[in-house]
């Protein structure tokens, strides 16, 4: 197997469970939760207010920088 470029994607297709919608997203933050934009740092179409900026790639490294006592709500495309 190869190792994915730094830039390689690939979306879910699939449904999952932990996935939220808008609105109990934003009930969550107004609770307290921590909203970490997730996509790529060339994307930037939209601007998230408040929103951690953590890029794919570097998700494991930063990963210290995440609290572990509060929900974490990771917002990608």
């Amino acid at each position: 197997m190869s190792t994915p470029t730094r830039r390689y994607h690939v979306p879910s297709a699939r449904r999952s469970s932990r996935r939220i919608d808008a609105d109990e997203a934003r009930e969550l933050i107004a609770a307290g939760a921590l909203l970490v934009d997730v996509r790529r740092n060339d994307v930037v179409d939209v601007e998230l207010p408040g929103a951690a900026r953590i890029a794919p790639d570097e998700i494991p490294e930063r990963l210290g920088e995440l609290p572990r006592d509060k929900p974490i709500i990771l917002v990608c495309t």
